[in-house]
């Protein structure tokens, strides 16, 4: 049985934005949350500028409209992320979060017309079970805060859509430009005061540009591959890889709640990343 290549990127953006939020766990011990978001953002923008220049690409790509909504929805989705997690527990927030998948497959239906199979239907929320079990949210939510995190995923629900809209149009690069070039706009004003990285932290901040570069592009073949209800669920091994990250570097041991969560998970993305029928 052979396996497309759609969840198979999905699958290794995951493992680089898992990477990713280690980086940026450790980086944000001293450093601003915003402080991140923008050094990321001006890394990922400056790099992908130069690659866009080497391939003798249009900077700003052929779509433009389209590309800048895929960048605006993708900043909203992430602003709001960020504004759960200071309003709320983190476990909280980030299922709240993983709640994007779902709504890119059901947005799938509208926005790109595309169908899933009951059978699909069963693993996404099979997954989704296994989040829960490895997550294990109180759900002691405030009200506000918890309508703006379901916005936040709403939101990133429509990016991953675009990406997928854009897959005719621009390239790759293009279309992956446009989520920094839109977030350094958008995270300056929020950005409150800016503190000299020391160290290591520089060595940080890069490994989070390099990590979320590779993670964006990986995730966006996925969906020029594939149907963004199908890959879209990959990203759900992100938990497992950093349950992973959790045990080696900040010795969160998982007890046996997340080890079944990350056996559930696994499980139905082995058969989400099966041929279509």
């Amino acid at each position: 049985m052979t396996v497309s290549r759609g969840p198979v990127y999905m699958l290794l953006a995951a493992l680089f934005f898992s990477i990713m939020s280690a980086l940026v766990k450790a980086g944000g011990q001293r450093l601003p949350g915003q402080e991140m978001v923008f050094a990321r953002s001006l890394i990922v923008f400056l790099l992908l500028v130069v690659l866009i220049k080497r391939r003798g690409l249009p900077l700003w790509g052929v779509d433009k409209k389209n590309l800048l909504l895929r960048g605006f929805f993708g900043f909203i989705g992430l602003s709001a992320f960020y504004y759960t997690l200071t309003k709320l527990p983190i476990t909280d927030a980030t299922m709240l979060q993983y709640t994007s998948p779902l709504f890119t497959a059901l947005l799938a239906v509208f926005v790109l017309k595309e169908r899933n199979t009951a059978r699909n239907w069963f693993y996404f929320l099979m997954a989704f079970g296994g989040i829960l079990l490895i997550i294990r949210p109180r759900f002691s939510l405030d009200f506000l805060p918890a309508l703006i995190g379901l916005g936040g995923a709403f939101f990133a629900g429509l990016a991953y859509n675009w990406v997928r809209k854009l897959r005719h149009t621009d390239d790759v690069l293009n279309v992956m430009l446009y989520f920094p070039a839109v977030s350094i706009v958008g995270s300056l004003p929020m950005m409150p005061t800016f503190l000299m990285p020391q160290g290591w932290e520089w060595a940080i901040l890069l490994g989070v540009g390099l990590t979320a570069i590779a993670g964006q592009w990986l995730l966006t073949k996925a969906l020029h591959y594939d149907e963004a209800g199908k890959v879209m669920n990959m990203v759900y091994m992100g938990a497992v890889f950093a349950t992973g990250w959790g045990i080696l570097f900040f010795k969160e041991v998982p007890d046996y709640r997340t080890a079944v969560g990350a056996c559930i998970v696994v499980f139905a993305l082995i058969n989400i990343a099966r041929l279509k029928e």
